[in-house]
């Protein structure tokens, strides 16, 4: 199984993927960021692109990768990241839909106030890349395509693993409570 949380940057997807993997023996997280960086570092024709996904190749070693990963069936595979564009999201999340796998799909949403409160708190400035896109990102996280989704405004941490397990029909482990003693 492949879960896919989605989101603008700095709604919590990372955050949320890590709490996520600890509630799910055995899970995976799988960040496609880093093939992007791959990419622009490897390869000099990516680095005309703004966004390494407008990169085709990103994208099918993107989808690539999680069909390897997802092979022996028996594991979870959780990757945090933002696409917004319809037909990337078609060519990665659909294609492996069409090809058997199993993949839930999330769009943790936040206000614009929010999604900025969250960047300065990972000490990333509101005028950073992902900050400029923001605004953009949240409006087209309203396609019907990425309609499953969580508002995560007045959620915990926890709170938002919970919302993913519950929108996935996924039983998890219940949260770890640290122990005085």
């Amino acid at each position: 199984m492949i879960i896919w949380i989605n989101g603008t940057f700095g709604v919590g997807k990372m955050t949320a993927a890590k709490g996520l993997q600890k509630r799910i023996p055995g899970s995976d997280i799988f960040d496609p960021e880093s093939v992007g960086q791959l990419l622009r570092e490897q390869l000099p024709s990516t680095r005309t692109y703004s966004d390494f996904q407008d990169e085709p190749l990103w994208r099918e070693l993107t989808r690539v990768i999680l069909e390897r990963s997802n092979q022996s069936g028996n594991r979870t595979v959780i990757v945090p990241m933002t696409v917004t564009n319809p037909t990337y999201f078609d060519e990665i999340v659909g294609e492996l839909r069409r090809r058997g796998h199993l993949v839930h799909h999330v769009s943790l949403m936040a206000s614009s106030s929010t999604v900025k409160r969250r960047l300065l708190r990972r000490f990333e400035r509101p005028d950073s890349w992902g900050g400029q896109q923001a605004d953009a990102r949240i409006q087209a996280l309203t396609d019907p395509l990425f309609n499953q989704h969580i508002q995560t405004d007045r959620l915990t941490k926890q709170g938002v693993v919970d919302a993913i397990a519950l929108s996935c029909d996924l039983h998890v482990a219940p949260p770890c409570r640290k122990r005085l003693f």
